[in-house]
């Protein structure tokens, strides 16, 4: 009899410890998102706008227990080729967004969701839409030929550990006053 309550009594606690280590902390996530324009002409002479929007989402993950904090940031870059008009429309309908009270971290991919279409991205001359192009740099008197492919590119999550350091200050020492 003994040996069944002390294996239940250690049952028990083994359960409890075991629960205590896994516990799972509140998480904290911050989501940036950029947006560039670069003006490429390409070798036949037409012009169009390299749009490239960077995400970059930050999850910080406190431990109280052991006063460590993990921070794992994952960064996406989404490159679009639009025409002129599409990117002038596109940066208007991004600020009238972001200047709305109810604006998310999202704001920008959100707006180039429901803004740009087929019709707004570059396209050949068959009207198929481009997933990469060549275009013309001229650089201290040399012309060079560099591509840019279309497309989303994520980045490999980055994860680091820290451990909370702090320091006490006091600002006002006071007595320790008794009544003996």
């Amino acid at each position: 009899m003994n040996k069944f309550i002390l294996g239940a009594i250690s049952s028990f606690i083994l359960f409890f410890c075991a629960q205590a280590e896994a516990q799972t902390f509140r998480s904290y996530e911050t989501t940036t998102q950029e947006i560039t324009y670069t003006s490429r002409t390409l070798q036949d002479g037409r012009t169009f706008v390299e749009t490239v929007i960077n995400t970059v989402v930050v999850n910080l993950t406190p431990n109280p227990v052991t006063s460590e904090s993990t921070t794992a940031t994952d960064e996406t870059n989404e490159t679009l080729f639009l025409t002129q008009a599409a990117a002038t429309a596109l940066q208007a309908a991004i600020a009238t967004a972001e200047a709305a009270a109810n604006a998310s971290d999202t704001v920008i991919k959100e707006t180039v969701t429901a803004e740009v279409d087929t019709a707004d991205k570059a396209q050949d001359v068959s009207g198929n839409v481009l997933t990469g192009i060549t275009y013309v740099v001229i650089a201290n008197g040399q012309t060079t030929f560099p591509t840019s492919d279309a497309g989303t590119v994520t980045e490999a999550t980055v994860t680091t550990t820290a451990r909370a350091e702090f320091d006490t200050i006091v600002e006002v020492a006071k007595p320790i006053v008794s009544q003996n």
